[in-house]
């Protein structure tokens, strides 16, 4: 088998071919702070974008999400998926001016979880049963069972390399408060839930970007962060809603993207409690307008789904369908003793301001379930509460919530949301395990994807999630810069550039 990734390395540019339009400072009104600055403990998507100007992941991803190398130069899978061998660049430095090399890739992605650190990357690479260091720049992951998907979690959420000796020297705490990096920037001022401020390393062993300060402004409301646009005090601004990315666009004075992305929006369902009543699930997904919902939050922007993965990518069951169909919901909920009368009652959780629309979202599908028979007490949660809400089981009967995949592959999106043994699933059925848990191991492409297909359809005929659309990144900038979107949400600072 042909070594993968060898031609992507003409991607890479030195370090003194810099852009000429070189950007003194560049202000991002960003939603919310990193929870934690150790880059392997959360898969939470929205932090990934912060920790990518100070870590390198093995592999990186073009805008429309092809793998390409990075400090991985070269990668083969073995036929049975049960290892995978690794060439890495030999120019690598952390900003400490220590060599990257095959250790750290060891001590990142086996070492940490042989010693008990608790981080979220032991999601994808728990599998790993050792990797064996041939070299500074080779390495052979094995894993304990076949991993068809290892190249696409090396570029995914929290897959960044930690060096072995930094690590070693300050201890977890200090990977969780102090970060040192090999990617394109150092942390030069950093105050919790309020600003980021990055300076670029001119060492930087790659694309080097056109921005020399880089700064992070944290705000949470939306409506906050477009008047921080418009009155100059950042120049970018994420998670507007259309509706002020139309009047951005139309005035002239701004530029504004709506860009899809590899996100959904759903809404999680519980296999127990209220919603152990098959009837009661399928209601609730047959009385959502989805359509109505991308009109009246996405400008119809938005594509609606109805498997948990978005449109184009492997796992769609071929001509499969769930209507928006009321009555149907009416004639369910009646079948089980309730109506909009006698509704059933159910707790719903959503955020506010992480995603565009994300609490008017709700409280519409709060208005359409009340219209058919289920009433829903709806609360507001953040991000971080819900992935500490899910582990505790304290989860409502239902949450408006948004899942990333960077990679497309249905394993991340429907494997993860339903693998109980990992800390996403919210519906929990023996029957479900028993479907998702071989398709981790299916080293035969075709047949794992056929896999998805058939899990999917069941899904959503058991009523497991109710999927929505796909999410919009919307993101308003102003005159005197360029941005290039990444399909997988990434803002990544080499695609900023003058005008």
């Amino acid at each position: 088998m042909k070594l993968a990734g060898a031609a992507g390395c003409a991607l890479l540019v030195r370090p003194d071919l810099a852009f000429a339009d070189e950007i003194e400072n560049v202000s991002i009104a960003w939603m919310t702070d990193p929870v934690t600055w150790d880059p392997n403990q959360r898969l939470s998507p929205d932090p990934q974008t912060i920790l990518k100007t100070v870590f390198d992941q093995p592999l990186d991803q073009t805008p429309d999400l092809k793998l390409v190398p990075s400090v991985v130069t070269e990668w083969q899978m073995a036929e049975d998926a049960l290892s995978l061998h690794l060439k890495l660049r030999d120019d690598v430095t952390f900003s400490d001016g220590s060599k990257l090399t095959a250790q750290d890739i060891r001590y990142t992605y086996h070492e940490r979880f042989v010693k008990g650190d608790q981080i979220d990357l032991v999601v994808g690479f728990g599998v790993v049963s050792d990797i064996e260091v041939v070299s500074p720049t080779e390495a052979v992951m094995r894993f304990s069972k076949p991993f068809p998907t290892a190249p696409q979690w090396l570029a995914f959420s929290s897959s960044y390399i930690v060096s072995k000796a930094y690590a070693e020297k300050v201890g977890v705490q200090g990977l969780q408060t102090s970060p040192m990096g090999s990617g394109p920037y150092v942390v030069k001022e950093y105050k919790r839930d309020s600003r980021i401020v990055l300076t670029r390393r001119d060492d930087y062993w790659g694309e080097k970007p056109s921005i020399k300060q880089l700064t992070f402004e944290i705000i949470p409301d939306p409506t906050a962060r477009l008047a921080a646009l418009e009155s100059g005090t950042v120049d970018i601004a994420m998670e507007l809603s259309i509706r002020d990315v139309k009047r951005l666009q139309q005035s002239g004075n701004y530029n504004a993207i709506a860009n899809p992305i590899a996100r959904i929006i759903y809404v999680t369902v519980r296999a127990d409690g209220t919603f152990a009543d098959r009837n009661i699930r399928l209601a609730a997904h047959h009385a959502i307008d989805k359509k109505l919902l991308s009109k009246a939050f996405f400008g119809s922007e938005a594509v609606t789904i109805d498997v948990p993965t978005i449109p184009g990518m492997p796992g769609n069951p071929p001509g499969f369908h769930f209507p928006y169909d009321p009555e149907k919901a009416r004639e369910l909920l009646a079948a089980s003793g309730y109506s909009a009368e006698k509704p059933v009652n159910i707790g719903m959780a959503t955020t506010n301001g992480q995603f565009p629309g994300d609490y008017d979202i709700a409280r519409a599908i709060v208005t359409m379930w009340e219209k058919v028979g289920i009433k829903a007490d709806l609360t507001v949660i953040t991000e971080a509460q819900w992935y500490d809400l899910n582990a505790a089981g304290k989860l409502p009967d239902a949450s408006l919530f948004v899942w990333e995949n960077g990679t497309g592959d249905p394993e991340l999106f429907t494997g993860h949301m339903f693998n109980e043994e990992l800390p996403f699933s919210t519906y929990k059925t023996p029957e479900v395990t028993a479907k998702v848990k071989p398709l981790f191991s299916e080293p035969n492409y075709e047949k794992r994807i056929k896999g998805y297909e058939e899990l999917n359809q069941y899904l959503i005929n058991e009523g497991a999630i109710i999927p929505l659309v796909q999410a919009i990144q919307t993101i308003g900038y102003r005159k005197g810069i360029t941005l290039t979107p990444w399909s997988n949400g990434l803002v990544r600072p080499k695609a900023i550039k003058a005008e």
